[in-house]
């Protein structure tokens, strides 16, 4: 059964196409002017339209209306029905992209057979496009074996992803900045039932809140300043297959109700429309804001957070799984390294070791930023410590030339550190201090290099350490008690 729109001045026309069509089982629409027939172009998006040429009175020609439905969209097949006298509209209708034109007076089931070959026809190119989107999507495609890491903690994410996959739970993706929350969601996705359906990603912040509920919910003609024509939404354009919202604990209180009722009865409402939309489509969620915080703070509502966190996947920072560096570094420096058309470069022992030792506040996304610089400025087919970026070298306590710069202890308050303190002065003869004198003392002696770097630039230092010059200043100036 297809939805065929049938446009004709003429009601008597318009009564025996609706009959001959419901007799092959097709759901009739019909319109007496073009520009109703656009309207429910816009509104119904039939599968195909039976259009008359000529259509008098001072109105748009069926031509037009031709031109205006491949505008708004091409893929609509439209069979154009014309008089003896107006052969040359015909050949004029093919020349606009018509798919096929049949002459007054004709046999009902000659016009019916045109019909079903129209639709055969853009069922098979329909069928054609998919696969050609499916096929590019699965090149593109993250299943959790190919996402990048065999340390305890990816391999318990790997896990989950396995369980979780093939259901329509809503799974809450948590993690820090550059953790791959978004390859995690496409691994849910690719590995579910509903791959070969769209999947969307939406960035939450990325939009202000009218704007995002039209592009999420989509709007009715007219429901807004600027809104000229009926728009579809993401969750209709992902019908079928998963919307991933990115950074949801960015979004408004108002969408946040919106999205809750959605998760409730699968039914969205567009802009400025009285009438719901049942939608078949799984959500995925992520954050890297502690969402409990901000239910604290009324700026998340907790039903919703319940109705989100149904499954929550937590993706681990990279300093917590520095045994995977060397496998990330490996995977950035081939992708790499084939983009530039230039053979993989050897990386020495140092140089790693100085990569593990990085803390990677941005994870996984500035060590592929830092892999990417590597690749383009090294020489001579091995990757030196001058190729790597200085806030890397400085993180890790080296210098360009290699040699060290004396970093200081982490602010730590364990035994440990107490017991390697006292140790370390008894050995030089000097008698034990409390924790807090030496670690200022080590921050000093930190900051005093960082400077010495910066050619005494201590405004250079500061950046470089990542703290203000203010705070440069009193340290420096500060005394222990």
């Amino acid at each position: 059964m297809a939805k065929v729109l049938i446009v004709d001045d003429e009601p008597a026309m318009v009564m025996v196409l609706t009959e001959a069509l419901k007799s092959r089982q097709h759901e009739p629409l019909s319109a007496l002017t073009p520009e109703s027939a656009l309207r429910l172009v816009r509104e119904q998006l039939p599968d195909l339209v039976l259009a008359d040429v000529e259509m008098p009175g001072g109105q748009a020609t069926g031509l037009e209306l031709l031109r205006a439905i491949k505008d708004h969209n091409d893929s609509i097949p439209v069979v154009m029905i014309t008089g003896e006298a107006s052969v040359e509209y015909a050949i004029a209708a093919l020349r606009e992209h018509a798919y096929d034109f049949i002459r007054k007076p004709f046999e009902v089931d000659e016009l019916l057979n045109r019909v079903q070959h129209a639709l055969t026809h853009q069922r098979a190119v329909h069928a054609l496009r998919e696969n050609a989107e499916l096929k590019s999507q699965l090149k593109e495609k993250f299943r959790s074996d190919n996402m990048i890491g065999s340390s305890s903690k990816m391999e318990a994410v790997y896990r989950m992803i396995e369980r979780v996959a093939n259901t329509d739970s809503t799974v809450l993706v948590l993690g820090e900045s550059g953790t791959g929350k978004e390859l995690v969601a496409r691994a849910l996705h690719f590995n579910s039932r509903r791959a070969h359906m769209p999947f969307v990603a939406v960035n939450c912040a990325a939009l202000p809140e009218q704007l995002m509920e039209s592009e999420l919910f989509g709007h009715r003609k007219g429901a807004f300043t600027g809104a000229a024509f009926d728009k579809v939404g993401l969750f209709q354009h992902a019908d079928g297959g998963t919307i991933f919202l990115d950074e949801i604990g960015s979004m408004a209180m108002g969408l946040q109700g919106k999205l809750l009722r959605f998760l409730q009865d699968r039914e969205m409402r567009r802009v400025g429309d009285n009438n719901t939309t049942k939608v078949d489509v799984r959500v995925l969620v992520a954050t890297n804001e502690p969402l409990l915080a901000k239910l604290k703070d009324k700026t998340f509502r907790e039903d919703l957070y319940y109705r989100v966190s149904v499954i929550p996947i937590q993706l681990p920072p990279l300093r917590e799984r520095v045994e995977d560096v060397p496998l990330l570094v490996g995977h950035f420096m081939e992708k790499f390294s084939k983009q530039l058309g230039r053979t993989r470069p050897t990386l020495s022992e140092e140089v790693m070791e100085v990569l593990k030792a990085h803390t990677w506040p941005g994870n996984v996304r500035e060590l592929q930023n830092a892999i990417e610089r590597v690749c383009v400025l090294c020489e001579g087919g091995a990757v030196e410590l001058r190729d790597l970026p200085e806030r890397v070298l400085l993180g890790t306590g080296k210098r360009i030339d290699g040699s060290s710069v004396s970093v200081a202890f982490p602010a730590m308050k364990d035994e440990l550190v107490r017991e390697a303190a006292a140790a370390m002065l008894w050995a030089h003869g000097s008698a034990p201090v409390s924790l807090k004198e030496f670690l200022h003392q080590q921050e000093v002696r930190y900051i005093e290099q960082v400077i010495k770097v910066a050619g005494g630039d201590k405004a250079r230092a500061a950046e470089m350490i990542g703290i203000g010059i203010a705070t440069l200043y009193r340290k420096l100036a500060a005394e222990t008690d």
